[in-house]
């Protein structure tokens, strides 16, 4: 019996196929901006075609995307849960009353400023992005639709706040893989991320006060749709201390790194169990909240609301992250296809092969990491791939691997929420309900580190040797080269 031939893709083959991919990327999102599935689905026949030609089976081809569905269960689990905490906390009164106080408090101008600041805290202390945006981020959306603040800004400091402490606190999965990865300690790994962080959370920060101190307060606060939303929210739910005790269970435990669909289940139970004694609905009507999100209309029969008020809080459930769900398993089939002919790492690693400076190699590694998580939608597999292919590189140019782990947080952790198609970018826009390409440009903490990144490295020689660790030749002389740092 004949055996299959299977050949590897020459270097030149590979590249061909990036470019034709990154081109299908560029005009389906950027240019007519087709909808995203349409255009992974391009992308997966395009990787799926070359597969077949290298002589790969369409059984080879569905083991590895059954692999990265696998391995990304936890991920699609977290936003199912996402679904059932949001609608059942909606049920509750829980976001309703977060909304109406901060209604009543936060004075329009300062909004954005403050949900960059609140969310950089709450992250802080739970080490998640996601949870972040899926508990006090909803919330502050639904005060921005209140106060008539333009939500792609908000959404934009929302996402900024969040991923501060996804990348700064050492309770977040991604900061413990980047360093695993990498080989080093994770709070050197922190340390070494100083460099971009702070920079780029002041700047974010300055821009997030000229932009509130654009917003008109005076007219939005005597708008008829912010007075409505205050009368309707007061009228309509029962507020007490007590509501907040769901939230309370999220930050415990992701404190005590309880896993995260435990938790948001358990919140989402607890306020189940709120909506019925505090808001007075039907058990069954509490348990439809979680499941197709709550309805206003049909679970407060006679309850009179506001067209704008709806719209905020009808929303949530089970159901309502199924599409992205879908979403995901399409570019799970893409990043399948990829990887079966391992176009990218061919690619890189002919490109990476000449590379002899801090620049040049450093900057290679940021920008591979930023494609990779793109292309694969998973931080784990883009640092295992970065660390591999470009840790060889740092240690000839001595430096330190925490160098290494922090580049690969600044473009993999903080830009995979800001592209569309990837399972972190998907979370992002279904939770607050603001698309990626909206909320982008304002997500200035996002590209603030992996531009302060790029500028570092291209003046590593001079202005920016102060923000790299580097081997002493007596340490590490074996890989000490003379003139190259």
């Amino acid at each position: 019996m004949n055996k299959r031939a299977v050949r590897e893709a020459t270097s030149g083959e590979a590249i061909v196929v990036m470019l034709l991919i990154l081109v299908v990327f560029v005009v389906g999102f950027g240019i007519i901006h087709a909808d995203g599935m349409l255009v992974l689905i391009t992308a997966a026949i395009i990787g799926g075609v070359f597969a077949k030609i290298l002589g790969h089976t369409w059984t080879e081809m569905a083991k590895e995307i059954a692999l990265r569905v696998g391995n990304a269960f936890p991920a699609l689990m977290v936003l199912l849960a996402t679904g059932l905490l949001v609608g059942s906390w909606m049920a509750a009164g829980i976001i309703p009353m977060m909304i109406y106080y901060g209604l009543k408090l936060i004075s329009p101008e300062y909004l954005i400023p403050a949900s960059f600041c609140v969310c950089i805290i709450v992250s802080i202390v739970c080490g998640t992005s996601w949870g972040t945006v899926a508990t006090i981020g909803v919330a502050v959306i639904g005060i921005a639709m209140g106060l008539g603040v333009p939500l792609p800004m908000v959404a934009g400091a929302i996402i900024s706040g969040a991923y501060f402490g996804d990348k700064m606190s050492p309770l977040s999965d991604t900061t413990i893989m980047a360093a695993l990865m990498a080989k080093t300690d994770v709070y050197d790994h922190i340390r070494q991320m100083t460099v971009t962080t702070f920079p780029a959370m002041v700047i974010a920060g300055i821009l997030y006060l000229v932009l509130g101190r654009n917003v008109s307060g005076a007219d939005m606060m005597q708008s008829p749709i912010y007075r409505s939303m205050v009368l309707d929210l007061s009228t309509n739910f029962n507020f007490n201390i007590i509501l907040l005790i769901p939230m309370l269970i999220v930050v415990v435990c992701a404190a005590i790194r309880i896993p995260t669909v435990p938790a948001l289940v358990a919140s989402a139970l607890m306020a189940m169990g709120m909506a019925v004694s505090f808001q007075g609905l039907p058990f069954s009507d509490a348990i439809q909240a979680g499941r197709t999100g709550f309805h206003a209309g049909t679970m407060m029969p006679g309850a009179e609301f506001a067209a704008e008020t709806l719209k905020l809080i009808n929303r949530g459930g089970l159901s309502s992250m199924f599409e992205s769900v879908i979403y995901a398993l399409v570019a799970f089939c893409f990043g399948g296809m990829l990887s079966v002919t391992r176009c990218l790492e061919i690619a890189l690693r002919r490109i990476v092969a000449p590379m002899r400076t801090v620049a040049t190699v450093v900057n290679a590694a940021g920008l591979s990491a930023g494609a990779i998580v793109g292309l694969s939608s998973n931080c784990n597999v883009t640092f295992f791939l970065v660390a591999d292919i470009f840790g060889k590189k740092f240690q000839e140019l001595r430096l330190k691997e925490q160098n290494l782990s922090r580049v690969m947080e600044d473009f993999a952790t903080l830009l995979e929420c800001l592209m569309p198609w990837t399972v972190s970018g998907i979370y992002m826009a279904s939770t607050i309900g603001v698309p990626n390409l909206s909320f982008a440009p304002y997500a200035f903490f996002n590209y603030g580190c992996a531009a302060l990144s790029i500028f570092y490295a291209l003046t590593s020689k001079t202005f920016s040797r102060w923000a790299f660790s580097y081997y002493d030749a007596k340490h590490n002389p074996e890989v000490y080269i003379e003139g190259r740092a």
